[in-house]
């Protein structure tokens, strides 16, 4: 690529953002964790890219002796999912405690919004890089826009939701089914996409079943990411409607 367009991949960080806003959007009033806190969380995923990556090739080297199936599973769920999907928990884990940690099921669903679009930003700007021409790269930032960035909302809104449940409502499962969801369902994506890939000749069917699959996959999770929204919304709202109630009947005795 040329030094005029050296610039381009900066496009990369354009959809987890417009994701991001379009996600804190859902619930306007709630102003809590504050929007520097949240950013903090944000820029610790970016940050994760690195270990992500360092575990990643240590984790590669078993690659040369696998054949497909196994490979396919082993890059998918292995290589990216879960080790993507564990730093973004750790992220979380360690920098949602103290004066960060969330005061509502909302905000602990927001931190990990943003955990997961931090790491999407560097994906993005990364695999936006390594295009060899505008063409190349243009192709690429349309397919991860469409793509990659709402099945990594997606899995953040899975694993947020059960964060929150496990952090507020004492009978949820918590973070560990969020964690093996958002697992699986990342796993998944990325298995289909490889099959897309390498399915050999004559299985042409299969190819276009992985590829519509790979395409509803984003969308069913955006759709699930709204309702874990009003569903946390509804519950937190629930829960202070009671001590607006004892309020307002103190301040009556008052």
């Amino acid at each position: 690529m040329s030094s005029s367009v050296s610039l381009l991949p900066l496009v990369g960080v354009i959809p987890p953002f417009l994701f991001l806003w379009w996600a804190e959007r859902f619930e306007r009033r709630v102003q809590e964790p504050a929007p520097q806190w949240r950013y903090r969380v944000l820029a610790a995923g970016g940050f994760s890219a690195v270990p992500v990556l360092i575990v990643g090739i240590a984790l590669s080297a078993p690659v040369s002796a696998l054949r497909d199936p196994l490979l396919t599973f082993y890059e998918a769920f292995i290589l990216a999912s879960l080790v993507e999907e564990g730093f973004k928990m750790l992220c979380i884990a360690l920098l949602t405690r103290g004066a960060l940690a969330p005061r509502t099921r909302y905000g602990a669903f927001l931190y990990a919004l943003h955990a997961t679009m931090g790491f999407a930003v560097v994906e993005n700007v990364i695999a936006l890089l390594s295009a060899e021409s505008v063409e190349a790269l243009t192709r690429r930032f349309m397919l991860r826009a469409c793509l990659s960035v709402p099945m990594h909302l997606a899995t953040g809104g899975v694993l947020g939701f059960m964060t929150a449940k496990g952090r507020f409502d004492r009978d949820s499962l918590g973070w560990p089914i969020g964690f093996a969801l958002a697992v699986f369902f990342h796993g998944a994506f990325d298995a289909l996409l490889y099959g897309v890939d390498r399915l050999p000749e004559g299985m042409e069917g299969w190819r276009a079943a992985c590829a519509t699959l790979a395409l509803a996959l984003p969308i069913f999770g955006i759709v699930a990411l709204v309702r874990f929204a009003k569903r946390l919304r509804a519950l937190d709202s629930a829960q202070q409607r009671p001590h607006r109630s004892q309020n307002s009947g103190a301040n009556s005795a008052i």
